[in-house]
């Protein structure tokens, strides 16, 4: 039924000495837009990974799979984007950098193909999974895990739960580590996300023979009748501090299980009945019984209104056991998770503000029982209105303009408002967004014609709930300068373009790529002062558009520059420590200046204090200070513009 006899056939067990193969599955669910501190998951979750990358040992054999990144609603939407190769990792970051959150959470299909992949039959194999959710397309990532232990291979998984609500739930993926060897770590943000990602690389790399921990003996016994429960009572065993589930996926009435020693929280269900204990294991290993009954704690839920549009944020007031671990959650009125699920924790009090989903409909707020393994204990019914959006901009603008767009929205934390080619997703914005605070939101305009659509887009679960389409065209940009100039000397640019903040006009060498340059200044006003290079030549003067996919030349024009004309009139000999006045000429930049210097030092040199900016040149004359000690020097015109210094001009000069 699982689909692992083919993938089993004869068991061959590997050598105990090959370098287990390794293969990274990354959600990439509709779910993983949601935000934490303002960042959406996807994006951590591509840091993380480059750092999980540069832990693991070179050479290795490495892959990447990724799920629910193609189409919305798709169970089998599962990809291997990168093969299982020698460790590439460059490849398998740019790999990550292209998918994009749309669909469904199908783990049991991406745990059967990476085994598949990784070939567990043949060689030593290991899984790193990382999932902010858990199944969503009905299979059973648990019953799978425990069919790979049982066939005896040499496979491990490492998952890690990227901000999952629940114990419950984080027992849902953490029975694929548990069953099979590997470890399990819930993270709750990027800093942990990254640590935890690191710990499964530092496992992978330096796995060692581990020393046999003591065991827990956990027994079920009825509540009812005090008897011994010999039926399929499910387990869940978490770090009584931490609260992170370390075991799961465990069945029976008695079972025992390898732990290292410490303080741990126990919960088991079966059926209606639930219970709880703690447990305590030392180097002799521990025991713990745990009373399942059916008494369920009282809760109930009081909505601030009975309907509220989409994405809008409810006040929800509540009562209930709010023991650790338990929050509300909203749900489909048929009681279905969301694919991104809405929820808060009750430990603050009540009331507690839930955002609600972005699809209008018809939903439940209910009371979620931890301890009870997520049993709903209250609900609420709860009737999502459309809210009232809008996105108005110009029906046409210029490549690359800033566009001044009015919306109207929930406005709610992490919401945003972008620019994506026609049709395009939450994931097409290219660089063009910005997150909605006042109106109008201003953003720059697309850098090629076409249309293209305004999206605004909800932060907590990256729904695209408003569209608008608009028309980029070419616009006109232009320079106006002198098309020749001295080297090293200053010219003014008129320019018509963006006027975009990143944008640039500069001095680029011809033919040179669109983001390369020798000199630039802001079009911050209507005309640009910009210092030029300071050897002559052919060079090209452009205005660049600062696109956030590359730099794109809005506009271009030749420029040659020429030999600047140089005068020092100094006298052969002069007196040492005294103020000269002598005629000079050339170009003034704000950086040439004029100095001594002993004959032969680099352009760059000068006799200490012995220099003066050529901007000081005044009717033709420059006055200034002779060197104190007597000999044989040069007076010198140093271009220092743009680029290395170079000497304009030197005559010898006596000092005595």
């Amino acid at each position: 039924m699982l689909g692992l006899a083919s993938l089993l056939p004869g068991v061959v067990h590997a050598q105990s000495g090959t370098t287990p193969d390794t293969m990274i599955v990354l959600d990439v669910s509709n779910s993983m837009w949601g935000q934490i501190d303002g960042v959406a998951k996807i994006e951590i979750a591509r840091e993380a990974l480059g750092s999980l990358l540069d832990e693991l040992p070179d050479g290795g054999r490495t892959g990447l799979m990724v799920y629910g990144h193609r189409r919305e609603g798709d169970c089998s939407d599962v990809e291997l984007v990168a093969p299982l190769t020698p460790l590439d990792r460059a490849a398998l970051k740019a790999a990550a950098a292209k998918v994009k959150p749309k669909g469904k959470t199908p783990i049991t299909e991406a745990l059967r193909q990476a085994a598949t992949n990784l070939g567990v039959a043949d060689r030593p194999s290991r899984l790193i999974l990382v999932s902010d959710g858990i199944e969503t397309c009905s299979g059973d990532p648990c019953a799978l895990a425990a069919e790979l232990a049982r066939a005896g291979v040499d496979f491990k998984a490492h998952v890690i739960g990227f901000d999952i609500a629940s114990r419950a739930d984080q027992a849902k993926i953490a029975c694929i580590a548990s069953l099979t060897g590997g470890s399990y770590t819930n993270a709750r943000d990027a800093a942990e996300l990254s640590e935890a990602l690191k710990k499964s690389a530092a496992t992978v790399s330096q796995e060692a023979p581990a020393s046999k921990l003591p065991e827990l003996t956990l027994t079920a016994i009825d509540g009812a009748t005090g008897k011994p429960i010999e039926g399929p009572v499910n387990w869940t065993v978490s770090g009584r501090d931490s609260e992170a589930v370390v075991a799961a996926g465990l069945t029976g009435g008695t079972v025992s299980l390898p732990l290292p020693p410490g303080a741990y929280t126990v919960s088991a269900t079966l059926l209606e009945k639930s219970g709880g204990a703690e447990a305590s294991v030392t180097d002799a290993g521990g025991s713990a019984t745990v009373v399942l009954d059916g008494v369920v704690p009282k809760a109930s839920i009081s909505l601030a209104a009975a309907s509220a549009p989409a994405s809008s944020v409810l006040a929800v007031s509540f009562e209930g056991p709010k023991e650790p671990g338990d929050f509300l959650r909203i749900v489909t009125a048929d009681g279905e998770r969301l694919e991104t699920d809405l929820w808060v924790r009750v430990d603050d009090g009540s009331p507690v503000d839930m955002r609600l989903p972005s699809e209008p409909g018809t939903y439940e707020i209910v009371y979620v029982w931890n301890a009870g393994d997520d049993r709903i204990i209250a609900r609420a019914p709860l009737t999502v209105m459309p809210a009232e959006l809008s996105l108005e901009l110009p029906a046409t603008v210029p490549v690359g303009a800033q566009v001044s767009v009015d919306w109207k929205g929930p406005g709610g934390k992490g919401d945003w408002i972008g620019f994506v080619p026609q049709g395009g997703g939450a994931g097409d914005y290219a660089g063009r967004y910005v997150f909605v605070e006042t109106s109008p939101a201003t953003l720059m305009a697309p850098s090629g014609t076409g249309t293209y659509e305004a999206i605004y887009v909800t932060g907590h679960d990256g729904a695209v709930v408003q569209r608008k389409a608009f028309e980029v065209t070419e616009g006109s940009s232009a320079l106006v300068a002198p098309t020749s100039a001295e080297a090293g000397a200053l010219i003014e640019v008129t320019w018509q373009g963006p006027g975009g903040s990143s944008d640039w006009i500069g001095i680029s060498e011809p033919g040179s790529a669109a983001d390369s340059y020798l000199a630039w200044a802001a079009p911050s006003d209507p005309v640009v002062r910009l210092r030029l290079p300071s050897t002559p030549g052919a060079y090209e003067l452009r205005y660049v558009l600062a696109a956030p996919e590359g730099a794109k030349v809005m506009a271009a024009q030749a420029l040659t520059l020429i030999e600047p004309e140089i005068e020092l009139g100094v006298a052969g000999e002069v007196a040492a420590s005294t103020a000269v006045t002598f005629a000079a000429k050339g170009p003034s930049n704000g950086s040439n200046w004029i100095g001594f210097a002993l004959p032969g030092a680099e352009p760059g040199a000068h006799v200490s204090g012995m220099w003066v900016g050529a901007d000081n040149i005044t009717v033709g004359q420059l006055t200034m200070r002779t060197p104190d000690e007597p000999g044989t020097y040069e007076l010198r015109f140093v271009l220092s513009g743009v680029g290395e210094e170079r000497i304009g001009k030197a005559v010898p000069v006596v000092v005595k």
